[in-house]
């Protein structure tokens, strides 16, 4: 038989698992961010354990401050983008007697 319905299921199941099992780069998923920008550098402080206790955005700017200079709006709107990614979690958090919005891990 020259269309051997057998053998052309064996040789495309041999395909994909070419595909599927090779040891090649495997892509990346796209939340990985990359630690140049604002936003990696946030991510990073989380690697790192800063945000286990609810953090403001003028927190996160003052601990930024020494490695990445930009301005307070900055961060806040990077922090609200990464909540938004659900990559960091919104809370509040009681300074005098205000109550403001701060973000935790």
């Amino acid at each position: 038989m020259k269309n051997d319905p057998l053998k052309n299921i064996l040789s495309r199941l041999q395909r994909l698992e070419r595909v599927v099992f090779s040891e090649g780069p495997s892509p990346s998923p796209r939340i990985t961010p990359s630690l140049k920008g604002l936003p990696g550098l946030i991510l990073k402080l989380r690697a790192q354990g800063f945000f286990t206790e609810p953090r403001t955005a003028l927190e996160v700017h003052e601990k930024l401050r020494s490695t990445y200079h930009c301005q307070r709006d900055r961060v806040a709107m990077a922090l609200l983008r990464l909540q938004r990614r659900k990559q960091l979690r919104k809370a509040s958090k009681v300074i005098g007697e205000k109550r403001q919005v701060a973000y935790v891990w």
